[in-house]
């Protein structure tokens, strides 16, 4: 009697031994998941929205960098570009005219040499399309003019402004001056720009 009653004793602490470490592990595991949980949500709320090292001064650079392109660029629309440094001239060279001026005293002729500078290289095309049109217009010119108009420069200069129209008008480019412009002075920016005599002579 008294072995099994000593038996008793040793299997309830047996018993009592094991659900205390049961409870020690299940709150071990608590912890355990409580604080991978805790460290998950400080990563994702502190670590996870931090920059990359240096990051902040690349973006303060890339601010200043837009802010001079954008000063940049209002200087660039203040002062627009020199299309004369940008490009070299084009010019056309028409075949010499000889022509009879218009005269009453005695019959007397024209023989002059005429270039065209155009805005373009496609200009120079045009007029090489619309030649016979442009020399037809520049024949009727010339044989209008009387010998004591083109005997001086104000009447040669007027040569060259009636060529440059006669040339614009066929090419679809012609622009009369603005009236408050000198038209000896005034020139278009598009087609035949200005007109040179290279060489004149009158017999």
């Amino acid at each position: 009697m008294s072995g099994k009653a000593a038996a008793a004793p040793a299997d309830g602490e047996a018993g009592a031994g094991a659900g205390k470490k049961k409870k020690i592990l299940l709150i071990v595991i608590i912890l355990v998941v409580v604080l991978a949980a805790g460290g998950g949500a400080a990563w994702f709320f502190l670590g996870g929205k931090k920059k990359p090292k240096g990051h902040g001064k690349a973006d303060a650079e890339h601010a200043e960098q837009s802010a001079d392109g954008d000063h940049d660029s209002g200087e660039d629309e203040e002062e627009p570009e020199d299309d004369s440094h940008a490009k070299p001239p084009v010019f056309v060279t028409l075949e010499p005219f000889t022509v009879n001026l218009a005269s009453e005293a005695s019959d007397r002729y024209l023989q002059v040499g005429i270039d065209l500078k155009v805005s373009a290289p496609d200009v120079a095309e045009k007029i090489k399309v619309h030649l016979p049109e442009i020399r037809n217009g520049i024949l009727l010119i010339l044989t209008s003019k009387k010998v004591d108009e083109l005997g001086k420069v104000e009447g040669k200069n007027q040569l060259r402004i009636d060529i440059r129209d006669a040339v614009n008008k066929p090419i679809g480019m012609f622009k009369a001056p603005p009236e408050s412009a000198d038209p000896l002075k005034w020139k278009p920016k598009k087609g035949a720009v200005d007109v040179l005599l290279t060489s004149f002579v009158i017999q």
